[in-house]
Parts: structure tokens; sequence; C-alpha cells
């Protein structure tokens, strides 16, 4: 215990002087201590790198500034709107990082920093202060409880109504410990504080106070703008901007060049905006007019006209128009002798307002010709690559626009799933091409293979696809196995079942990214999906380079001019298609895109784990394989929902059926026994819901009981459990109300004799009953314990609108964030305490409001009716969501428990112990007892 003391000590200290140890890395070791729950270890790492994060940000900061300063050194020449894009502003841009690289370096000479995409993803964190998340519980855990206080309060400053952080927020404040002095916003810039200030002795007529107070708060104001304008200059640092000149070197256009510094100019001019916008106290930039409006009419009650009238000058500088303002300069010089020169607007302010049109005007520039180059580049390339009007190429209204964020986004995703780009349009030459290496591993690879080879072992089992029937030749074999055909092998025991579902899921993987390469705006699916084979018949023919595949199009067939006829079997339904090829030790079977003339236009050689995506209408062809076997996963996507292939569903059906029904536990005595009590059965089974770790129960509660329950319910409060909403009623759609009632609200109600004590304990004890039986079915051998408890119904606004297409509750799971690319993150602000999940519904007199189950892309997977006494129990990260409630009201119990109890709810005691006090005592008027909670 000592020596483990004295090493975090150790480090706390080192941490402290040590200019290599940065808040990235310091945070990522905060949150490795929370997950594995070393609560001191994480409140110390965060607090070292929440000082590092400042400290970092304003030395940064420093050094841009300096730099700016050294115009000498630097730049001798001002950017504007006629010269931004040219060549003296790279020389400009080289020289200004330099400058900056020996700055830093002077001041933390051994920093060690992150790759970009890892600290992009940190650095928001710290933006949306979800640090200060993670440091309110760790020193709370540590017993540092004014810590907690401020840390809480920050992390709601920021998100003002948030659930569980209002409710720790009040949780601090009833600690014995607590003063209001702990609460305050520690990221509240001083400018703000002098403001509040400054207006509050306005209000007193403390006029002097007021002039002082501003004064200061308005120099402040323009210091922190100037700090966050400079550290915009970020992609300037040396390794960005390193990237930058190598792509600006390497473009074969000039076109191409000004591409890229718009893309570059785009990040620098949108987080300038950011900056103006995030700092305003008031919304359309009002800061500075209130700021000089406060000081005009102060300045005149202590009779400093000239002053006075120079405040009015500058706020008609920022705001021309506004009639008061020409009221108080006319007032001034007809009456006090005022000079025009008196009204001459402040330098800062000048300084300030024409900093920031000439940053406006560059990003409309920007915007306007980036959105012109896309869309010349966008025509060029259609005229390159149009083969006939016979064609119908995909709609370019389909995706979303290419904008910076989206790319940093794609960036991110792409280093997630561990992919390199190998080409992209540009490189492949033609729209919406895209290769990729490392989508799978080789372990994958190796199992597909094998897959594939049991499968053409045991081809004669199965009728030939339309593909396999065509694309042999004389000097090859050709086989190939759909998912569906992998899942019936596996149901007759020729291969392991893990083998066919790592078929449906490297399927989906190369689905999903596609996808999200594209931007698509509508879904991609699947249309056809095999595992096809390759193999050499005759090594002497290994340098022919005759006999190879027919160039070809995946849903047209190619004519003796080249254009490219529509089969009418495919015409409506084929639109992307991607490979994904498992070896490469194999000789010949480059795939290649042609030309029109049919000629090659670029070869890729396979290999495992890479990745080709593009428009099924493109020409291409295989190179034939001279020696060994070349394997590769085919797929064709659809858009149109009606012509999706059905064998992705047959295929999981299969599987389902054939994997391990939960007998033991359904039929175990405890598990019986509390469903005898209850009087209750299992109607749902894992494999009638679809998915595992899932199970419905019928007839656990009485129509009596839950009629007491949505009477309970009914007192509940709107929105209660979520933020709130100025808006609408349900925190989710505009058209239903929403009310709930936790367990700590139904306690209060009883003791204030608003319900009875008989419904709260029918509320704790069925909640009891129901995590009981969750935990017998789902995790038999662990304690479960409560997380958050909630009694909630829906209703419909208006019973006569019924075609709706919003959810009452969109899809979502309830541990973890679900990202663009539909993963889930199971990190902050998501409840990642929460293990498992239960429903419990309260009636059925209603229409719509249906439960669902999803897979990962979205799709439905299975679906129940909500019921009087019937429960639904699941995994809490499984994907679920609540169809519209079209007529009436929808109530259930909603539970969500947690294998930690750190994390277990205090209001279950507490509601038990405010009922025992009613049930001991008998009260009088006015005597009525709070709850303690």
């Amino acid at each position: 215990m000592g020596s483990t003391v004295v090493v975090l000590l150790f480090l706390i200290i080192g941490s402290q002087g040590n200019t290599s140890v940065t808040y990235h890395s310091l945070y990522q070791d905060a949150v490795g201590a929370y997950n594995q729950g070393r609560w001191f270890e994480c409140y110390t790492w965060l607090t070292n790198a929440l000082r590092d994060f400042h400290n970092y940000r304003e030395e940064a900061a420093h050094c841009w500034l300096e730099c700016q300063s050294k115009r000498g050194a630097v730049s001798l020449i001002d950017i504007d709107a006629s010269n931004f894009l040219q060549p003296q502003y790279l020389d400009m841009a080289s020289a200004k990082s330099e400058c900056f690289h020996k700055c830093k370096v002077g001041k933390f000479p051994d920093r060690k920093e992150l790759a970009d995409e890892e600290a992009y993803v940190i650095d928001q964190r710290f933006e949306d202060r979800t640090v200060y998340d993670y440091l309110q519980l760790c020193a709370y855990k540590s017993e540092k409880f004014e810590d907690a206080m401020s840390a809480a309060h920050t992390y709601l400053a920021a998100h003002p109504g948030h659930d569980y952080m209002t409710s720790n927020v009040n949780f601090y404040r009833g600690l014995p410990e607590a003063q209001e002095s702990h609460f305050y916003d520690r990221e509240q810039l001083q400018f703000k504080t002098l403001f509040s200030k400054a207006v509050e002795s306005y209000g007193q007529e403390d006029w002097l106070g007021a002039i002082r107070y501003m004064e200061e708060s308005l120099q402040q104001y323009y210091g922190e703008v100037q700090k966050c304008l400079a550290l915009c200059n970020a992609p300037l640092e040396p390794a960005r901007l390193d990237r930058l000149l190598k792509m600006v070197s390497s473009a074969q256009t000039e076109s191409d060049r000004k591409r890229i510094l718009l893309g570059h100019w785009l990040q620098i001019l949108e987080c300038k905006e950011n900056c103006r916008t995030k700092l305003d106290l008031f919304e359309n930039g009002g800061y500075l007019k209130e700021h000089y409006n406060y000081l005009q009419f102060s300045y005149y009650k202590i009779d400093d006209i000239k002053r006075a009238a120079g405040c009015t000058g500058t706020y008609l500088y920022i705001n021309p128009t506004d009639d008061t303002a020409l009221s108080n300069k006319d007032y001034y010089s007809s009456r006090h002798q005022v000079i025009a020169s008196d009204f001459n607007p402040r330098n800062d302010a000048v300084k300030y307002i024409t900093e920031k049109t000439k940053d406006v005007t560059l990003l409309q520039i920007t915007q306007h010709m980036l959105t012109q180059h896309s869309a010349l580049k966008t025509s060029k390339q259609s005229l390159e690559h149009h083969h006939d009007d016979t064609m119908s190429p995909v709609p370019p209204e389909i995706f979303g626009q290419r904008t910076s964020a989206f790319l940093q986004e794609l960036e991110e995703y792409s280093a997630r799933i561990g992919v390199t780009e190998l080409g992209n349009s540009d490189t492949l030459f033609g729209n919406h091409r895209i290769a990729v290496d490392d989508i799978i591993n080789d372990d994958q690879c190796e199992k597909l293979m094998h897959l594939a080879l049991v499968g053409a072992a045991n081809g004669h089992l199965f009728k030939k696809t339309e593909s396999r029937a065509s694309s042999s030749t004389d000097s090859e074999k050709f086989d190939g196995l759909t998912v569906s055909q992998a899942a019936e092998m596996a149901r007759q025991g020729l291969v392991p079942t893990e083998l066919a579902q790592l078929f449906l899921e490297v399927s989906e993987t190369g689905r999903a990214f596609l996808e999200k390469y594209l931007n698509l705006k509508i879904t991609l699916m699947f249309q056809h999906t095999e595992l096809l084979c390759r193999t050499a018949l005759d090594k002497e023919q290994s340098d022919s380079r005759k006999i190879r595949q027919l160039d070809r199009s995946d849903n047209c067939f190619i004519q003796p001019d080249g254009s490219c006829l529509k089969r009418p079997s495919m015409q409506k339904y084929r639109d992307f298609t991607g490979l994904l090829y498992l070896n490469g030790d194999f000789e010949g079977g480059e795939f290649y895109f042609a030309h029109k003339n049919m000629s090659e236009q670029v070869a890729l050689r396979p290999k495992c784990g890479r990745f080709v995506g593009f428009e099924s209408d493109d020409d291409h062809g295989v190179r034939p394989v001279t020696s060994g076997r070349r394997c590769a996963l085919a797929t064709l996507y659809t858009f149109n929902p009606a012509n999706q292939e059905l064998e992705h569903a047959e295929a999981h059906t299969v599987l389902r059926s054939i994997s391990t029904v939960r007998t033991s536990v359904v039929t175990s005595h405890d598990f019986q026994s509390l469903l005898d009590r209850r009087g209750a059965h299992v109607s749902l089974t894992e494999d009638d819901l679809s998915g595992a770790q899932r199970f419905a129960v019928d007839s656990f509660l009485t129509e009596n009981q839950c009629h007491q329950l949505m009477k309970l319910a009914n007192m509940g409060v709107t929105s209660e459990g979520y933020e709130r909403s100025r808006n609408r009623l349900s925190p989710h759609t505009d058209f239903e109300h929403y009310i709930g009632m936790s367990m700590a609200i139904a306690a209060k109600l009883a003791a204030e004799y608003k319900v009875t004590s008989d419904a709260v304990k029918l509320y704790l004890s069925v909640s009891e009953d129901v995590m009981e039986m969750s935990r017998l079915f789902l995790t038999p051998n662990t304690p479960l314990y409560f997380s958050y408890t909630h009694l909630v119904c829906r209703t419909a606004l208006n019973d006569k609108n019924l075609d709706r297409t919003d959810l009452s509750h969109p899809i979502h799971s309830d541990n973890c964030i679900i990202q663009p690319d539909n993963s889930c993150k199971r990190v902050r602000p998501a409840y990642t305490e929460r293990d498992f999940s239960a429903i419990l519904y309260l009636n059925d007199n209603f229409n719509g409001g249906d439960f669902f189950f999803t897979h990962q892309n979205m799709t439905v997977q299975s679906s129940l009716k909500p019921k009087c006494g019937r429960v639904v129990a699941f995994n809490a990260s499984q994907y679920h969501g609540v169809r519209p409630v079209l007529a009436g009201q929808r109530c259930a119990v909603a539970l969500w428990f947690t294998l930690d109890r750190d994390f277990e709810e205090p209001g279950h005691p507490a509601a038990w112990n405010v009922l025992r006090q009613l049930d001991s005592r008998a009260f009088g008027p006015d005597e009525h007892p709070h709850a303690e909670l």
C-alpha cells in the first residue's frame, strides 16, 4: 500500500512540471483509471490535464500572437480577397509556422503530441466540458467534495437542464460540506464576470463602478478574442502545414491546387467565426453594442460628455441605423457643444469590426469558390466518364456535401476502423470510386478463405448463381457461396457457425464503410452478396493476356462502340459495387477500370483486406488468374428497398435457429418460482425476438395493479427525467405529451399525501421483482442494482394524425452513443454504467407505440406490442426504439440496472424509508413529513 502511494505521488508531482506530459495523455490515463474505478488517480490526472490544457492554450496563443507581431520576420503582405490563394501565402505560412515552432519548443521542449485524429477527439472533450463530467464523479469518490461541486456546476453551466447532472448538483448541495461558494463555473471567463458586475453597478446607479468594470471587461474581451483567433492558426502547425504543402505540390492542376487551399482556408475561417460567436454574451454579436450603450449613458451621468459621445459614435459604427443611438448623438451635438470628431469610433472597436468584416468576406468567398469548384469538377468528370444516353447515373442529390467537418469525421471514422486510403475518385479516374486497405485483418481473411473452400467442396448442394454461371472461362474454375448458403452449411454442421456469422459481419463492414465514405443521404442496401473464388486451370497460360474476363459493367451490357446498354433484369436495382479481396498469393487476377474503348484505365492488385467500391455502371474487368486461387467478397448494392436481397435475413434466421436456447434458465427453480408468484410466464424467447440476451414475460401484473400504476404515473412531471425543451412537451417528438415519475418523486408525493403509500409500495415492489427476474435470466451469477427507475406515459396530442413518420423514441442504445457510422461508443455522456434494461407495460388501449429492436444498420429486427403486465428485458447496449403513439396514452415502467454498486440508484432505499416513516406514526393537520432523499 505504501509503495503504491509513493509511486502515485511521484507521478502526480512529476507530471506537474514535466513538459513531455500533455493534457491529451493525462486525459487518456484518467479515463482508463475511471473505467477501472481508480478514483483518486482519475481525479489527479484530470486536475493536471485541465491545468496543462489551459496553460498550453495560453502559451500557444501567445506564440501565434508573437509571430504575428513580427511582421518583418514573418510576412510582408496582408492577406485579403485578392491574394489569399496566391503562392506568397504559402511562403508567409511557412515562415509563421517556423516562428511558432521555435516559440513552442522554447516553452515546451519535450512535448510529445498525439496524432491529429486522436488529439482532435480529446480536444472536443475539453471544449464540450465532458472532462468535468468525469472529474465531478472522480472528485466525489476521492472525497474532494469542493472540486466535485465546482466540476458538476461547470458541466451543468454548459448543459443546462442535463438530467443526471442536475440531480448530482442537487445531491452535492445537500452534503454537509456544501457552501454556495463551491458552486461556480470554473470556465467562466473574467470579462463575463466583470460585465455582470458592471450591470449590477449600473442598476445601483454606481456610475463610476459601472464604467470601471465595463472598461475592464471590454479590454479583457478583446484580449480573449485575439487569443481565440490566434489558436485558429493550428492548421499552420509544422506537421499539418507539411501535409498541406505536399498536397499542393502534388496537385496535378491549378484547379486542384486551389481546391486544396480553399479547404485549408475554410478550416481557419470557420474557426474564427466560431470564436466570435461563442465569446459573445448575446445573440447576433450584441455584446459590443450593449457594452458601449451602457458606457455612453454612464459617462453622461458623470458629465463626461466627450467620452459619452465617443461611446455613442462607436455604438453607431457597429449599428449605424439604431434610432436611440442616433437620437443620443443629436442630443449630445446640440446641447453640449460636442464637435464631430468626438463621435469618432474607438480604435479597438474599429480594428475588431475591420478584422471581422475581412474574415466574414473571406469565408463567404471561400465557401462560394469551393461550391463552384466542386460543381465544375463534378460536371467535367461526368462528361469524361459519360458513356451513353442508355446509362442512368446515380443521382447527385443523394450525396451529402463533403464539407471540412464531414472530411474530418470521415478521417476519424477511417482511423477508428483501421483503414488506409489507397485511391479515390481523382486517382482512380471516375466518380465515386474508392480503394482502401486493411478493412479486415489476416485472421478474418483466412477464415473466409476456408469457408469458401468448404463451399466449393459442397457446391453440388446449391443451385448455381447467375454470377457463377456467367463468369467462368476455359482457363479458370469459378466457384462461390452466398450468405444463406453459408448459414445452411452451418446448420448442417459442415462449417462452424462463427464462420457463417463472420461472412455476414464482414459484408456489413464493407457496406457501412462505402455508405459512410460516399456520405449518402439514403441507405445503401444489399442486392446480392457472394464469396467468389477463381482458380487457374493451366499454368502454361501464365503469359497470356488474351484470355481474361471480358470488360463488363455490373448493371449493363457493354456494346462494341463502348456504350453500355442496361440489362432489363438489372436496370433498376444495381447502383454500387463493393469488392473485398481476401488474398494476394496468386499470379495474375488484377482488377482494373476500363476506358470507353475497353483499354485499361487503372489497375489494382488484390490483397487481404483491400476493398474497392464504385458505381455499378463503371466499366471494369479482371486479368486472368494464371496461377493459384483468387478469392473476394463481391457485393452489389441498391438504393431501392423493394429490390434488396432476402438472403441476409434468411441467413440470420438460420443462424438464430442453431443458437443455444436458455432452457436451463427458463426452467430454473428460482426463475420459475418468481414467475409463479406473479402468475406470469415467458411469452417471447431470444429466438422469437431475434437476438441474444433478451426475453419477454406476460401477466406480470393484474389489470388492477396496472390501473394503480397508471394513476400514479399521471401525477408525474412533464419531461421529468430528460432535459427540458422549450418547444415541445415530449423530449423526442413534437406530437406527444410526456410525463414521468422517478422513485424519488413518487416518495416525495407520498410524503406530501398527494399519492397513496400503497401505490408507491406497488411501484417499488414490482420494480424489485422485475430486476430479480432480469438478473436470473440475463446474468444469474451476478448481483444487479437499480441504476434508474422511471414511470412514464406518452400521450398523442392529436388522435387524428395517423400519418406520422416520426418515432415516439428514436432508435438508441441505453449505455452508449450511436455514431454516424452506426457503431456505438460506450463513453460519457452516455449512461455507461447501465448494463441491462427492462420495460414493464401497463396498458394497450392506444394506437401505435410498438417497441422494436433493430440491427446495427437500423433495420428492424423484431417488435412487440405493449399490454398490461408484459415485460421485455434485454442487454442495455442493444439498439431499440418506440413507434409513434398515434392515439391515446401509453404507460410503462422503464428500468435500468447496473452491475456496479457504486452507481446504485439512491431513490429505492430512500423511498422505502419514507414509507416506513409514514406507516410508523399518525400526523395532524399540516404535519406531513417531507421525503429526505
